[in-house]
């Protein structure tokens, strides 16, 4: 009896912990399955806009897109080990810079997010799957040390050589009696005559030299030279010439025209009178220009004027011979700044042979500038412009990214220096950076969403019966749409999906020279406005050009 009151209480022993352990397990693999269903549960976000999070399938409400399935980065393992690591501060999940030592709400009234020791959310460090970067086309680069020799794109316009620029005056007044050179751009050589010139006061001084000369014996000597020097001196004055002088004091003859001849070779840039014009002393009769050295006046930016020196190399082209390109050197840098264009003045020189440019002719420039020391330099796509900022993400590896503001220097080639924030052998994204921020952007919407269904149901306000009148009202109006309707519109997506070669002329059939075309599937183009039938953005308006050139550098062929 005794021995079987001791088995008897074994077995209930036994029995009592097998059916606590059966309990364990049972409640344990449904807390686990609810969780894993819970947390397994599929978000859907627009590619777009990736702050736009919901729970079912549908349409971006700003773009039109579809909205594509986004897997919950939460697990259960992941709880147990954010419950295990250090928590550094919560900040605002709008706003990185906006930290706190304790949960609670931003400024903005939303839930502040924890910041782990280990995650380096401090310093803005984003985790990508390797799939989500293939699935980016995300390339990276090696920050590397160049020395960049800066070239300058501005445009100039060609003037006359102000040195070679000479400007025919009289200094006697009179009557023009005869025009040599009677139109504007007539070249014209050196001692070439120009013009006849009565005048009163010339044949009245021509007279005092033929008095001078005729002088006997009455006068002394002395006195006879110093008049007849006068009166050379007064002729001279004049700007008469010396064979001209010459030949009144061997004939003794008044000449009745003053004669004006060319100073040098060139082309008569303006002609201001005609035969028959009475004119004054100090009058611009004519402006004669040597055309065969021009100034190309370019404007320089304030900021490119460190890049320009004198002597400085420059390349020209013109749109009458682009195939040809014309060389000259930076000959000087103007004092002053437009205040209206915020530019300077450069010029240079430009040899031109057989009068083939002219001036006041508009060129294309290319100066050379100095030789820049040897820096670390990144590609100008690497670089994301925010307000003042320039931002880079740098690869930390395993798939973490890093947004760091540097600090740029001089541009050239498609290469900026980086003065501060990144060193030699870095590496940096130079393509699909946006994406990693879109990335980062959409995370930070998962939490917020995720964040924003945890509140309690008292806080969640109630669809009224209006609401729910208006939305059963859409439903059974969408449920009306008759199978001929959804027939024609599928045989309209069909239409607007090219394939092969795209004939443009034919796609524009009201022939206004517009077509809708889809942003993100090129080949996706109607006459009428619409949606793409493949991602259901809505299609923007192009001009033909637009298209074609969107065809071609998307690698579509077209007509």
């Amino acid at each position: 009896m005794k021995y079987k009151t001791i088995i008897y209480v074994i077995l209930l022993i036994i029995g009592v912990v097998i059916g606590a352990g059966g309990y364990s397990i049972l409640w344990n693999g449904g807390s686990s399955t609810a969780e894993s269903q819970d947390e397994e549960k599929t978000l859907y976000s627009c590619g777009m806009h990736p702050n736009i999070i919901e729970e079912e399938p549908g349409t971006c409400p700003i773009c039109g897109m579809n909205l594509t399935p986004i897997r919950s980065t939460k697990s259960t393992s992941s709880k147990k080990e954010s419950s295990e690591r250090k928590i550094l501060y919560w900040r605002a999940p709008m706003n990185p810079n906006e930290v706190y030592d304790a949960p609670g709400k931003s400024q903005m009234g939303m839930d502040l997010v924890p910041v782990y020791e280990d995650e380096g959310g401090a310093s803005g460090v984003v985790t990508v799957d390797g799939s989500v970067l293939q699935s980016m086309n995300v390339k990276m680069d090696f920050v590397k040390a160049r020395k960049l020799t800066p070239t300058i794109y501005t445009n100039g316009t060609l003037k006359t050589d102000e040195t070679r620029e000479f400007n025919v005056t009289t200094k006697i007044g009179g009557w023009v009696e005869k025009l040599y050179v009677n139109y504007t751009g007539q070249k014209v050589r050196k001692g070439q005559k120009l013009a006849d010139i009565y005048s009163p006061e010339f044949f009245a001084a021509q007279q005092e030299l033929i008095t001078a000369l005729s002088y006997d014996g009455s006068v002394s000597s002395s006195t006879k030279n110093q008049m007849l020097n006068n009166a050379i001196s007064k002729l001279e004055l004049y700007d008469v010439s010396k064979n001209d002088i010459n030949k009144i004091i061997e004939t003794k003859k008044v000449n009745k025209y003053m004669t004006l001849y060319a100073p040098f070779n060139g082309t008569v840039i303006t002609k201001n009178i005609v035969e028959g014009d009475k004119i004054s002393a100090g009058k611009e009769i004519m402006t004669i220009s040597d055309l065969s050295n021009l100034w190309l006046k370019a404007d320089v930016y304030e900021s490119d004027l460190n890049k320009v020196q004198l002597g400085a190399k420059a390349k020209i082209q013109f749109s009458y011979k682009p195939e040809k390109e014309y060389e000259g050197k930076v000959s000087f840098i103007y004092p002053t700044v437009n205040p209206v264009t915020r530019t300077i003045e450069v010029r240079i020189d430009i040899k031109n042979a057989n009068d083939e440019l002219k001036p006041f002719m508009f060129g294309n420039v290319e100066i050379r500038g100095n030789d820049l020391p040897e820096l670390p330099t990144i590609p100008e796509t690497a670089v994301i412009r925010s307000g003042k900022e320039s931002i880079v993400i740098l690869s930390l590896g395993d798939g973490k990214f890093k947004p760091i503001d540097v600090k740029l220097g001089q541009y050239s080639d498609g290469y900026y220096q980086v003065l501060s924030g990144l060193n030699v052998n870095d590496v940096i994204v130079t393509s699909g950076q946006f994406m990693i921020d879109s990335e980062s952007s959409l995370r930070s919407a998962v939490n917020l969403f995720s964040s924003a269904k945890t509140k309690p149901d008292s806080e969640k306000s109630e669809m009224t019966e209006e609401e729910m009148k208006n939305m059963n009202k859409s439903d059974s109006n969408d449920e009306m749409k008759s199978s001929s309707e959804k027939t024609e519109e599928h045989a309209h997506a069909t239409s607007i999906v090219h394939e092969g070669v795209i004939n443009l002329s034919a796609i524009d059939k009201n022939g206004d020279g517009k077509v809708f075309q889809d942003m993100m599937d090129w080949n996706v183009i109607s006459d009428e406005a619409g949606r793409c039938p493949l991602c259901g953005m809505y299609l923007k308006e192009v001009t033909i050009d637009e298209a074609k050139k969107n065809l071609k550098e998307n690698g579509f062929e077209y007509k």
